[in-house]
C-alpha cells in the first residue's frame, strides 16, 4: 500500500504563528487493511477444491470376442466361438514333458490343478510407462486318463454356445469411460505359465526363437484391440501384430482363434 508521507519541521514554523495548513489531494487510493475475502476467494477455494479426490468411473464392461477381417478391423458381426491357447515350451508341447503323471491328471493332483496360464493386460509394451489394466488365469481342465501326452492347452468358449464347457477368460474386461462410440484402443498381453509341479514360473512369448535383449521386449507382447460400437464393447486379437517373414503366433480358423505361446528365450 501506498504511504504519501508528511514531515512537519517545527524549526521552520515562524514565532508567533497559530495555525498552519497541510494540502491532501482529492481523489486518494486505498485498500483494506486485511485480505480476507481475497484469501477466501482465492486461496481457501483453490485449496479446498485441491483437496478433494477427483472423480473417477470404475465400472468396467465386458468385451466380446470377434474375428479380425481384411481391412484390419474388427468384424462385430462375426462372432468368436472358441480361443485356444497353446504352449511350446522349449520344444515340450505335453504335460508329460513338465513332470506331470497320468495319476496327476487322472485324479486332479493339486500338482496339477494349481498350475495355470497367467495373462497379464497392459496399456502400452513399454515396461517403463505400461500399466497394468487386466488379468486373466487360465486351469487346466481335463477329463480323461491317459492324458500326460495331451498338449499345454487351454481352451475357453463362448458359454451360450457351450454352456458346459470353460468359459473363464473367454471375455475381456475394461473400464466403460474408456471408449466412446467409434473409438477403439490397444492392450498388449503377456504371458507366464505356473507349474505347481516343479514350482517354476516360466515366462511366455510370441516366436520359438531366441533373440537378443533390445529385440526380445517387442517379442513377449500379443496386441487386443478393443471397440466400441452403437451395438456394444468388441475386442479382437490382432494377426499383424508381431508379424515376421509373414507368421504370427495368433491365426483364426473359422470362428476359433489359436493363440501360440512360447519359453522365453534371451540370447
Amino acid at each position: 500500500m501506498l504511504i504519501n508521507n508528511f514531515k512537519i519541521n517545527l524549526s521552520t514554523i515562524s514565532s508567533g504563528v497559530t495555525a498552519t495548513t497541510i494540502n491532501f489531494p482529492i481523489s486518494m487510493n486505498f485498500e483494506l487493511v486485511d485480505n480476507s475475502r481475497l484469501i477466501d476467494d482465492k486461496f481457501v477455494k483453490h485449496e479446498t477444491e485441491n483437496a478433494i479426490n477427483s472423480i473417477f468411473d470404475y465400472e468396467k464392461v465386458r468385451f466380446l470376442p470377434v474375428k479380425f477381417n481384411l481391412e484390419n478391423q474388427l468384424d462385430v458381426n462375426s462372432h468368436i466361438d472358441n480361443i485356444n491357447y497353446i504352449l511350446n515350451l522349449d520344444g515340450v508341447t505335453n504335460y508329460g514333458g513338465l513332470g506331470f503323471s497320468n495319476d496327476d491328471i487322472k485324479y486332479q493332483k493339486l500338482a496339477f490343478t494349481n498350475s495355470f496360464l497367467n495373462l497379464l493386460f497392459y496399456d502400452s509394451p513399454n515396461p517403463l510407462t505400461q500399466n497394468l489394466i487386466s488379468f486373466n488365469t487360465y486351469y487346466p481342465k481335463l477329463n480323461i486318463s491317459d492324458v500326460s501326452l495331451i498338449p499345454i492347452k487351454f481352451n475357453v468358449s463362448n458359454p451360450i454356445l457351450n454352456p458346459i464347457g470353460d468359459a473363464q477368460g473367454y471375455y475381456l474386461y475394461d473400464y466403460k469411460d474408456e471408449l466412446k462410440i467409434g473409438d477403439t484402443k490397444y492392450l498388449y498381453m503377456r504371458g507366464s505359465f505356473k507349474n505347481a509341479k516343479s514350482g517354476k514360473s516360466i515366462n511366455l512369448m510370441v516366436r520359438d526363437m531366441a533373440y537378443s535383449i533390445d529385440e526380445l521386449m517387442s517379442k513377449i507382447y500379443t496386441r487386443y484391440i478393443l471397440s466400441r460400437t452403437s451395438t456394444g464393447y468388441y475386442y479382437a486379437i490382432d494377426p499383424t501384430y508381431n508379424m515376421e517373414n509373414n507368421l504370427n503366433n495368433v491365426t483364426y480358423n473359422g470362428n476359433n482363434i489359436t493363440v501360440n505361446l512360447f519359453k522365453l528365450k534371451a540370447l
